[in-house]
């Protein structure tokens, strides 16, 4: 280094530093290059004692010089730097509900501890929901950052309340939920008969329908200070009771059937529907039209219709004009519609199948299908138009079939082995049914802002006027009421603003969910749409799954 000898001494957190005076000039970056040696390269410079260490230095230096003193005879001693432990507060959120450590990283001096940190926490009223693995990640962060070194992490999560869940309604009949799509086994060989989706379900009278499970309490939730979070228990439910059901004179979370028919499931309840049985549905018998089930043994025929406020199941082959029905539509065969040379979302279909329920069949071909529910075709989709909530082409656990052209206007997707063909065929998806009404309500919303805005500055414009005349009692009163009339304007408009963000929250629950997957292949000329993104297959793919990323739609592999 030089002639020159520092030596340092600590004092309640401080480093002096002593220097013998010599000759040799005494330099910043000396003292500084001994501070690292001796250890202390962390603790926190004192820039205005080290100044007068150096000016102090100079001046005895000189006395040196001049023979005035002999080296090494003066030593002088400055606190040139400190020792300063890890700076350590807490924030806790409005809601209570989480809790952050903060820190600044030591000066060379005591760093925190994880236990250290836990008890300060405690002490600041911060007693629950400490995160184990981000405390300890935090004080070893900052035992390596530079000093002085700012950090902050969650070291505490409070316990959400989960709210009781109402009543909750248990079909007792299998039969009675949808089916899934899902053909019967013959135990015998293993084999699945793809035309056969079991018997159809039936009911006699007395026998149990469906059974109501009692709301939970939920679970209390708890902040990260202690304090209970009650739950608001969920809600008793009560029977909507269908005909041809009543409740047990024993229990009364007992729905029964009180008479022979079909059951099926309502909101909160069920029914049990007559049944009208066909063998065919052709010139013969003419349109059938019924408020209960309707089961046809064979074909529904060209241009025969069948309407039911209940369920219809069809063993055979639908040609018909119409199928409609107040509940599920189950088709064992195929639908078959008349050929459209390059169909759209506006073509006029032969066949019509809609349902306030789900819909299953083997497989279809130039129909127009309007469900409430999903629709499941078991092989082979072919020309079609679609509007339902989900589209499953083969099993819902394992889709196979497939997806060849069509246009689809959905809740949230479609699953299929492949989609579309190598042959050009186009398909456009528009996962549009949720949405379209959100984004049509903001329209709504954001017309009715941006004209109270107008109103809001014409009213405004006109208390500036008032204030500048001469005060009388009218003209208060006259600015009173235009006050109170902005301020219900901007109330009104706020609350507007605040629906269009839930709104729009909604839309993007939505959009996230929305999927398109193909487990085998993804042809080219599908096109899908989420909202007003749309993204166009140009190639062809393996097993893909068309979904947003972020804020964009993509084709990823599956």
């Amino acid at each position: 280094m030089s002639d020159i000898q520092i030596s340092f001494k600590e004092k309640e957190q401080q480093v002096h530093a002593v220097v013998a005076v010599v000759e040799t000039p005494l330099t910043k970056e000396l003292l500084q290059q001994a501070l690292q040696q001796a250890g202390y390269s962390r603790c926190k410079l004192v820039p205005e004692q080290i100044k007068n260490l150096l000016t102090h230095y100079e001046q005895e230096q000189q006395k040196v010089k001049e023979k005035l003193q002999a080296p090494h005879s003066k030593e002088l001693s400055y606190a040139v730097a400190e020792k300063i432990d890890a700076e350590l507060f807490f924030t806790i959120a409005d809601d209570k509900m989480t809790a952050s450590a903060h820190i600044t990283a030591a000066y060379g001096g005591a760093p925190v501890s994880a236990n250290a940190l836990v008890k300060a926490a405690q002490k600041e009223g911060i007693v629950f929901g400490f995160i184990k693995n981000n405390i300890i990640h935090l004080v070893a962060q900052a035992a390596k950052v530079d000093a002085g070194t700012k950090l902050k992490h969650t070291i505490a999560q409070g316990r959400a309340i989960q709210q009781g869940e109402n009543s909750r309604f248990e079909p007792l009949i299998q039969a009675m939920e949808s089916r899934r799509n899902r053909p019967v086994i013959n135990p015998d060989d293993k084999k699945a008969d793809l035309r056969d989706f079991g018997v159809i379900p039936s009911i006699a009278a007395g026998e149990p329908l469906m059974r109501r499970h009692p709301p939970t309490p939920g679970k209390e939730g708890m902040t990260v200070t202690g304090e209970a979070l009650p739950a608001m228990p969920g809600l008793t439910v009560e029977w909507n009771l269908g005909e041809g059901v009543g409740l047990s004179s024993d229990d009364p979370d007992l729905l029964q059937a009180t008479k022979d028919g079909l059951p099926r499931v309502i909101e909160a309840g069920a029914t049990v529907d007559d049944v009208f049985s066909v063998k065919e549905v052709d010139n013969s018998t003419g349109h059938i039209i019924f408020k209960g089930s309707v089961v046809v043994a064979g074909d529904v025929h060209e241009s025969m219709k069948v309407i039911a406020g209940g369920n219809i199941f069809v063993k055979g082959i639908v040609e018909g004009t119409l199928l409609e029905a107040g509940g599920d539509i189950t088709i064992q065969g195929a639908v078959i519609g008349h050929q459209i040379s390059n169909p759209d979302e506006q073509s006029e279909y032969s066949t019509v199948v809609q349902a306030k329920g789900d819909v299953q069949c083997n497989m279809a071909q130039y129909a127009r299908f309007r469900c409430g529910g999903n629709l499941y075709v078991n092989k082979q989709l072919v020309h079609s138009a679609v509007e339902a909530r989900i589209v499953f082409a083969g099993p819902e656990d394992k889709p196979t079939g497939k997806i060849i052209g069509g246009n689809f206007y959905l809740d949230q997707g479609v699953y299929a082995g492949s989609l579309g063909a190598l042959s050009i065929s186009s398909i456009v998806i528009r996962l549009n049914r949720l949405i379209d009404p959100i984004v049509e309500k903001q329209e709504v919303l954001k017309s009715s802002v941006a004209g109270l805005k107008t109103d809001m500055a014409a009213v405004k414009e006109k208390i500036e006027q008032f204030k500048k005349l001469e005060g009388s009692a009218a003209i208060e009163a006259r600015l009173e009421e235009l006050t109170r009339e902005f301020e219900d304007y901007r109330r009104t408009a706020t609350e507007l603003i605040a629906d269009i963000r839930l709104l729009e929250e909604q839309r993007k629950e939505l959009l996230a969910k929305a999927e398109v997957v193909a487990r085998n292949e993804l042809f080219s000329a599908v096109e899908v749409q989420f909202d007003k993104d749309i993204i166009r297959s140009r190639r062809e793919y393996g097993p893909s799954k068309i979904h947003m990323v972020g804020v964009k739609p993509e084709i990823e592999p599956l």
